[in-house]
């Protein structure tokens, strides 16, 4: 994460990581982990908050309680180089189709669309190394290193995850999408599905537990006042490192099984069906025509079609598109062009998102919206919430769900539901 802090120093560790950070994730410390790298930022405590509600009628944005102008992307553009580090947070699927004019699910007044905290300071870890990380003009009081320390475990709340709607249901919705597809109105459509459970548990201890269980490459832990959001997502949404912007679409899957001579004839498989690789090929071309709204002509590439990427319970598709931003390109309008992200959309997207609407048992919240971090500069790093649980008081919702094409099987689909729930049920 090359985040630019002003001031940086070694601090170690008083015992082993994330152990010895649960009082400040008590506290509302921001986990940002990245399994890939064996990188962690915890942004501690502190700093200044953009958030964005629905009040039935209009998003309404505030920067510490006092009213922002525009709209949601355009507010958080304008306090993007309002404050010297970044800002972490996350965004909603029913936001960002607001922002790209497309349809949604009714949501009730006063729901959080996104939330959004300016770094003061943050304790980046790196394979076990730790560094002190500061943005404000005087280096940071080490006063509230007292709260590192080595704690027992977390006492377990195990979890029941239960779908808010029955097989017959989900085949029914398929079948819909097929025959959609059939008469021409799209091409692929990703059905989502919420599963819930009552939970009375620590989300610190459940997200240290789901991290080490699924190794996820974009995981996160936030605590955005009246929810916590547990992300456990493989699926870059959307990256930019100074003119250069890509996305990592996600569409395709298969169960890994720790065997592995049978988990490379999967990989083989999967890389070779006609389904998965129609329906990879549809979000693909989705991508590139996102990232080509905002690139200089012709710069749209994909660098890496279709790799087989494995994860501990499941393998996926995977391909990397790239483009080189268009001069003067904004916050705004790349959040607009990009988001929702098409491999959780379908294509078209209007028609599929006018489906959807219609359709899915509930709005998904940040399912499926973005999260991670975004700096002065511009460069930002978004993951897609995939894999990822809301838990707000008791309750604990998680959705799963699959791209539809007319080759889709219902009962295939039904099961692949279950099978990315592995990540966080026991």
């Amino acid at each position: 994460m090359d985040l630019a802090p002003r001031h940086r120093r070694p601090l170690p560790l008083p015992g082993p990581w994330p152990a010895c950070a649960g009082a400040l994730l008590d506290r509302g410390a921001a986990w940002l982990h990245t399994e890939t790298t064996g990188e962690a930022l915890l942004g501690l405590p502190g700093g200044p908050v953009l958030a964005s509600r629905w009040s039935g009628a209009a998003w309404t944005t505030t920067r510490d309680g006092l009213p922002r102008p525009g709209s949601p992307w355009e507010a958080l553009e304008g306090v993007q180089r309002e404050h010297p580090g970044p800002w972490v947070g996350a965004a909603t699927f029913e936001l960002a189709c607001d922002e790209a004019a497309l349809p949604r699910q009714a949501l009730p007044p006063g729901a959080l669309g996104q939330h959004w905290r300016g770094l003061q300071r943050a304790l980046h870890v790196q394979v076990g190394q730790a560094e002190l990380w500061s943005w404000e003009e005087a280096p940071p009081d080490p006063t509230w290193e007292a709260l590192l320390s080595p704690e027992a475990d977390r006492a377990h709340a195990p979890l029941t995850l239960r779908p808010r709607w029955t097989e017959a249901q989900h085949r029914a919705a398929v079948e819909e999408i097929r025959e959609r597809i059939l008469e021409g109105g799209f091409y692929v459509a990703n059905l989502c599905v919420p599963f819930d459970c009552t939970f009375k548990g620590d989300p610190v201890e459940l997200a240290c537990r789901a991290f080490a269980r699924a190794r996820p490459p974009f995981g996160a832990l936030l605590d955005l006042g009246e929810l916590h959001l547990l992300s456990l997502s493989m699926e870059r949404l959307l990256a930019r490192r100074g003119d250069r912007i890509w996305s990592q679409p996600i569409k395709g899957s298969i169960p890994l099984t720790g065997d592995g001579e049978r988990d490379r004839l999967a990989a083989e498989a999967l890389a070779a069906d006609p389904k998965e690789r129609a329906e990879h090929t549809m979000i693909l071309d989705l991508v590139r025509n996102d990232l080509g709204r905002v690139a200089r002509t012709g710069s749209v590439r994909v660098s890496r079609p279709m790799a087989v990427e494995p994860y501990p319970t499941v393998q996926h598709l995977v391909s990397t598109v790239e483009a080189e931003a268009r001069p003067g390109l904004g916050l705004a309008d790349l959040l607009r062009s990009v988001l929702p992200g098409g491999s959780v959309t379908g294509a078209p997207k209007h028609a599929v998102c006018g489906h959807l609407a219609r359709t899915e048992a509930a709005p998904r919240g940040f399912y499926c919206g973005a999260l991670g971090w975004i700096a002065p500069s511009g460069d930002l790093d978004l993951a897609l919430p995939i894999r990822t649980a809301q838990i707000a008081g008791d309750t604990l919702t998680y959705w799963t769900g699959g791209g539809i094409t007319r080759r889709s099987d219902p009962a295939r689909e039904w099961a692949e539901l279950f099978l990315k729930t592995r990540a966080l049920a026991d």
